[in-house]
């Protein structure tokens, strides 16, 4: 079991009463309110540990990844600067999660197409959108999660990314249901992997040598 651990006792006990917002998950199915209010920290570190990802079925390495953000989401009580931080962290592990699951299937097909493709070029261009794109066509992702739509909205998770990445200085306000998100899709990536042997085999060519997707 990865479970995530949060100390209190790391922030100034002179900070652990105070008025916190932060946006909720708010939606048709969902919470109904599009601010959530905390009053003390204990209140905030119980809400970040609904978000972990428990199970045995998604790797540790990219549940690390992924717990790493609401660590520092966690610091976001003392300074809301942190969240954008904590936001780019979360899609990073999403995006290497992803690639676990499907840099295989979706460079096979690219080979059909072009024989010549090297793995190392296609790695370098593969991206969250493509990702995403390659789930909802071929693993049953919901649009909800991922679509045209949120593309022309501004809210894909991979637009998201890229507006983090590259510094946007328009993007300054946190996004409610972002870790939700994340962790929804990434549960989904992993849903039918019983453990890391079959998260190891996914990853490996054809001929039984690992790529660098497994770190080997």
């Amino acid at each position: 079991m990865n479970s995530l651990q949060l100390d209190i006792h790391l922030i100034n006990l002179a900070l652990h009463e105070r008025d916190f917002a932060y946006p909720g998950d708010y939606g048709p199915g969902k919470s109904n309110q599009p601010l959530v209010q905390f009053h003390h920290i204990s209140e905030w570190c119980d809400y970040l540990l609904t978000l972990q990802i428990k199970g045995p079925k998604v790797p540790k390495i990219h549940i690390d990844a992924y717990h790493a953000a609401l660590r520092v989401m966690f610091l976001a009580w003392v300074e809301p600067a942190c969240i954008k931080t904590a936001e780019l962290q979360a899609l990073r592990s999403l995006e290497g999660a992803l690639r676990g699951v499907y840099f295989q299937p979706i460079y096979q097909k690219k080979l059909t197409k072009n024989p010549k493709l090297k793995r190392e070029d296609f790695s370098k261009k593969l991206g969250l959108g493509q990702l995403l794109d390659h789930m909802v066509e071929h693993d049953d992702l919901s649009t909800s999660l991922h679509s045209q739509s949120n593309r022309d909205y501004g809210n894909a998770l991979s637009t998201i990314r890229n507006r983090l990445a590259h510094g946007d200085p328009f993007d300054t306000m946190p996004w409610g249901g972002l870790l939700e998100s994340v962790r929804e899709v990434m549960i989904h990536a992993y849903r039918n992997f019983p453990g890391p042997a079959n998260y190891l085999l996914q990853t490996c060519d054809e001929l039984g040598k690992c790529s660098r997707e497994t770190g080997s």
